[in-house]
């Protein structure tokens, strides 16, 4: 098969849209198929790995909706595939910038990562933002300051736009 580290993000992506026939995803769904449904990653690696396939413009978001940028069909993705780690290290800094979030969320809040993800999930899912946006707004919701963060907020939403 072969290919470097964007072939193995490629690989990764058709297989996922591959599970739901094709279809549009959404990026929860994305992250979820990748996490909870195939067991390949936790769920924030899950986001590293939708974050990455953005930056090499293999996905976009149309009307809330993943697209992929290219033919799937003409992709050839073993059964049994699992990605490499490596997919993984191409990470943006959009999702150190979730991670730092949540963090400091987690130090100046005390509540726990699990809790934290579903409500920060639950705003992405409402207002159909980005999940930095997500956690940024969850952050101020609960009297955490994160205008140092905003620039780079803005910088990685710019950076994905189309």
């Amino acid at each position: 098969m072969g290919g470097g580290p964007a072939e193995d993000v490629k690989r990764a992506v058709t297989f996922l849209f591959r599970l739901e026939g094709g279809r549009p995803l959404s990026e929860k769904e994305f992250v979820q198929f990748a996490s909870y449904r195939l067991n390949w990653f936790k769920p924030t690696e899950a986001q590293r790995l939708l974050r990455v396939a953005q930056d090499l413009r293999l996905v976009e978001l149309r009307q809330g909706l993943l697209h992929t940028t290219f033919d799937p069909t003409g992709v050839e993705v073993p059964v049994d595939y699992r990605p490499p780690a490596s997919v993984l290290e191409r990470a943006p800094p959009a999702e150190d910038l979730f991670l730092k979030t949540l963090r400091r969320i987690e130090e100046r809040t005390g509540t726990d990562r699990k809790t934290l993800v579903g409500e920060i999930n639950a705003i992405q899912e409402r207002m159909d933002v980005q999940v930095e946006v997500a956690a940024l707004i969850r952050a101020r919701a609960l009297g955490v300051d994160v205008s140092d963060l905003l620039d780079l907020a803005r910088d990685a939403i710019v950076k994905r736009s189309p």
